[in-house]
């Protein structure tokens, strides 16, 4: 009996050990759990691509981040989404960035210098330059990226949005109202204007595009939310050294970051690659000449002057760009 009840305390002892064991691994393994980041791509070339290979490089993993992705299609309604707390960073493109420049959310990166943006019109309209808009009913995603576009077209013919009548549409929805006859334009980015074109046929008529005003450039970037930010800066910076990684092979290898994209861009692979043209992706070199001159800023600047119809409040590009990030990582 005397035996039994030592190895019956002996046994004891070693399953106490071990679940004690098994407790301090378990710590041991929450405590090196990633960090879980919500964060918000666009089905475009410019808007999936860095992302795509941050996932499929391992980038996130190598920074111990545990990134859940969502699918957005415009700025405004991401940066809505953002706001209300439901995700921690963002792609937007140029023509949202006025309601970070209003404060709603922080400017983090640079992605891509965009030239998807296009102002489409058809040819029995008669019209065959921007000056001709006037008067004219042009669909338009307002605060979106080919609002922007619209806008800088107007200024450098000496025309304003007073001088046209905005019909407010969805870039989604530009495809589906090529056939109404109450449209005289469409102003709105690749693929919809593509889409648009080709239901056009030959009626297409391209009046303007990003190259044509070089002096302007139309930054796509990245925002964060800024309660996020400000409390997680050590999970932040991990986010951006993933993602400047993922930058920076997408410029060297440009169609495999398109390859990569394919099923978040919901594009087939060859439809990616056929729009590179479309988009400027920078170089390690060009990024760190952005963010370690005035170069990226300015390019802020130039954007919130031709958004600040749009913009509310009085913050400065500093106030509302927080480069800490990006600088950290090419200060070396």
């Amino acid at each position: 009996m005397k035996r039994m009840m030592v190895i019956l305390c002996v046994l004891l002892a070693s399953a106490a050990l071990f679940a004690s064991g098994a407790g301090e691994e378990a710590a041991a393994t929450a405590g090196n759990a990633p960090d879980r980041l919500n964060v918000i791509y666009h089905p475009t070339i410019g808007g999936s691509t860095a992302i795509a290979t941050a996932m499929n490089e391992g980038f996130f993993e190598e920074e111990n981040l545990d990134v859940r992705l969502q699918m957005y299609t415009s700025g405004p309604p991401e940066i809505a989404a953002m706001v209300a707390g439901q995700a921690d960073f963002g792609f937007i493109g140029s023509g949202a960035a006025w309601l970070a420049f209003s404060g709603q959310v922080d400017i983090v990166a640079l992605d891509n210098i965009a030239l998807t943006e296009e102002i489409v019109t058809r040819k029995s309209s008669g019209i065959t330059q921007i000056s001709d808009l006037k008067g004219k009913t042009v669909a338009v995603q307002e605060g979106a990226a080919g609002h922007t576009l619209l806008k800088v077209a107007l200024q450098a013919n000496g025309m304003s949005e007073s001088d046209i009548r905005i019909l407010n549409i969805s870039n989604d929805n530009i495809p589906s109202t090529y056939g109404d006859a109450s449209i005289d334009a469409w102003a709105g980015w690749k693929p919809s204007t593509t889409s648009l074109k080709t239901a056009l046929g030959d009626e297409a008529v391209v009046l303007a595009t990003n190259q044509t005003y070089p002096e302007y450039a139309f930054p796509s970037v990245w925002v964060a939310n800024k309660d996020f930010i400000d409390k997680n800066p050590d999970v932040s910076q991990r986010f951006i050294n993933a993602l400047v990684k993922a930058q920076i092979f997408r410029a060297e290898n440009p169609e495999q970051a398109c390859a990569y994209a394919s099923t978040y861009a919901q594009q087939p692979t060859n439809e990616l690659t056929a729009q590179l043209p479309d988009v400027m992706f920078p170089t390690e070199a060009e990024f760190r000449d952005y963010y370690m001159t005035d170069s990226f800023s300015t390019m802020l600047e130039n954007l919130k002057a031709v958004q600040s119809a749009n913009v509310t409040g009085n913050l400065t590009i500093a106030d509302t760009y927080e480069d800490s990030f990006v600088k950290a990582i090419f200060s070396n």
